[in-house]
């Protein structure tokens, strides 16, 4: 990653809200001895970091206080329940990509050296099951090309992006057709009809889908190099944008992927269930974190940041995941998966010149809470750092997940598997009488009923 050498961890503070941990402190909250919270070190659990010139260790509290969550939840099975939905225990069985010892893996095939070679268009056909065979201009020519060049910053960016908003009105307004399971190039076709609505086609795009000569002309480029020509990029930029595609493809179950693997289980159309992903990822807890990062981002990188404070919205935005160990990631910073930092965002950052501004600030938070920069973060340093247009941040995450949706949808298809999980009722209960009166009705009911169909 482009940044200073990395401070060292600080020493515990003595206040409540400190990011850091004692082994004393971290063993009283787990509520175990010192030697079990040692084993837990050893085993992969819990991470320790070093102090330079001092003995011991300490501990990220909110790594600490996610450990406790889970051994909470083990001891208590209807918590273990409740948790699934939040960052908990697997639900569903999917052999595509595994998030595994701080690593991302697409079908077993390590998504950091997938990216180094691979296009989007490849990294579909890898996550669809398919045989990928390499693309036209999927690698650029000669060597890999060097960090962005900082010139790139001084480029005025272009009119911005269509808002997510009006893109999922797009998508929904394109004709839902199934794609030809015997033609090959189906889900480069999607890929192209989800680049139209993110990049602001006009209206009449779905006469393009059709068949219009330079739309066919314009496929055969794969969609990084398509981006790469309409933002004006050199080759280091294009070579960012592909692994940036590359790398936002798909990431287990997350929220917008889920989001489509339940509309898929109810026999809808891949259509409708890309468009259900796509609804997800606006949400500002998911895709949607880009423009809120954006937003700020002048802010956040005026200065140099001292060592004793934060920008105050930034700080603000961050204060429930440092106070309180909220399992989901808020502001660009931190990710339950990644407690020793998200390689995709390490991997795209190092793809970008050295700015001292972004520098400064990542080593301030991490000094201030213990997290690292999570992937909205880094696709917003390449929005910024290459002059794209205001939104091509979140036009990278979409366009590149659209490859992990499809992928998601049609494996929950071939499951058979309708999604209904069950709710945990937590209003106000039946009045005795009433339920009284129901029960005895449902037992006079199955009473009447044949017997072949009460033995069950």
């Amino acid at each position: 990653m482009d940044r200073a050498p990395p401070a060292p961890a600080p020493a515990p503070a003595s206040h409540h809200d400190s990011p850091w941990l004692d082994s004393q402190q971290a063993a009283a909250l787990l509520g175990v001895q010192r030697a079990s919270l040692y084993a837990y070190v050893s085993r992969g659990l819990l991470r320790a970091h070093t102090q330079p010139g001092q003995r011991g260790h300490v501990y990220a509290r909110i790594d600490v206080q996610r450990l406790a969550r889970q051994r909470q939840t083990v001891r208590n099975p209807a918590r273990l329940a409740r948790s699934t939905l939040d960052w908990g225990t697997p639900v569903l069985h999917s052999a595509i990509t595994q998030v595994a010892g701080g690593q991302l893996y697409y079908r077993g095939r390590n998504a950091l050296q997938w990216a180094q070679h691979a296009g989007l268009e490849e990294t579909a056909a890898l996550l669809l099951g398919q045989e990928p065979s390499p693309a036209p201009h999927t690698r650029e020519a000669g060597a890999t090309p060097e960090p962005v060049a900082a010139a790139h910053r001084a480029r005025p960016p272009s009119a911005p992006l269509p808002p997510a908003a009006q893109a999922l009105s797009a998508w929904h307004s394109l004709p839902a057709q199934e794609p030809d399971a015997h033609d090959p190039s189906w889900p480069t076709r999607l890929l192209q009809q989800m680049r139209w609505v993110l990049t602001g086609l006009p209206a009449d795009a779905a006469a393009a889908v059709a068949g219009v000569a330079a739309a066919q002309a314009e496929q055969r480029m794969p969609v990084h190099v398509q981006l790469a020509t309409a933002w004006q990029l050199d080759a280091a930029g294009q070579h960012t944008l592909r692994q940036a595609l590359v790398l936002c493809a798909d990431h287990e179950l997350n929220a917008s992927s889920f989001a489509a693997r339940v509309v898929a289980s109810t026999g809808a159309s891949l259509h409708a269930s890309l468009g259900a992903g796509l609804a997800a990822l606006t949400g500002p807890l998911h895709g949607g974190m880009t423009a809120v990062i954006d937003q700020h981002w002048d802010e956040w990188h005026a200065a140099p940041q001292a060592s004793a404070t934060l920008p105050a919205s930034l700080g603000q935005l961050l204060a429930d995941t440092r106070s309180s160990g909220s399992p989901h990631y808020c502001a660009g910073f931190g990710h339950p998966l990644y407690p020793a930092g998200d390689p995709r965002s390490q991997r795209l950052l190092s793809l970008l010149a050295h700015d001292p501004h972004r520098s400064s600030l990542l080593d301030s938070v991490h000094r201030h809470t213990g997290l690292h920069p999570s992937l909205d973060y880094a696709l917003v340093a390449i929005q910024r750092s290459l002059g794209l247009p205001a939104g091509a941040a979140f036009v990278l995450f979409a366009l590149g997940r659209t490859a992990g949706w499809l992928a998601h949808a049609l494996e929950q298809r071939q499951s058979g598997q309708l999604i209904r999980p069950r709710a945990q009722y937590v209003g106000l209960p039946a009045e005795p009488a009433q339920q009284a009166k129901d029960t005895a009705a449902a037992s006079d009911t199955l009473g009447a009923l044949p017997g072949r169909i009460i033995r069950f």
